[in-house]
């Protein structure tokens, strides 16, 4: 089956309604799986609707700040092997593919007003999350 990816910095889905908003553009597009940055939702976990799932990983406490996920359609739900929520920046996801599985990262930077510390651990940690996927299935779906 083909399947289209996509990115988005969604700026935030603290908002009642941000979430279907999103979701319901995503479905209208056509598009399977789309990486998401800047969510804003505390923690990390699982919202499973009828026709779209939200993975997302937050900070663990309420900052309103940061978090990565997916959207991803019931199409490609069951297809999924592993799900990782890093930390509230960094979020993977790996899904079967028909002759090869496939990772994406979701990943949302610091952006350059960012102190040097946070950079260095950010790039740290995104380098540690890389280098435990094979290099023939990753894909990486960049957002700022």
């Amino acid at each position: 089956m083909d399947l289209t990816f996509g990115t988005w910095n969604v700026q935030t889905m603290l908002q009642p309604g941000n979430m279907m908003e999103i979701a319901d553009e995503v479905l209208k597009l056509g598009i399977d799986l789309v990486a998401l940055q800047e969510i804003r939702w505390q923690g990390q976990g699982e919202i499973n609707k009828k026709n779209f799932t939200v993975l997302y990983s937050g900070p663990e406490n309420r900052t309103g700040q940061y978090g990565t996920g997916f959207i991803i359609s019931r199409k490609i739900k069951e297809s999924i092997l592993e799900w990782e929520p890093v930390n509230d920046r960094l979020c993977r996801i790996r899904i079967r593919g028909k002759f090869r599985n496939l990772t994406i990262i979701s990943a949302y930077a610091p952006t350059e007003d960012k102190g040097e510390e946070g950079k260095v651990e950010f790039y740290n940690k995104l380098e540690r999350t890389c280098s435990r996927v094979p290099k023939y299935e990753m894909l990486k779906l960049w957002g700022t």
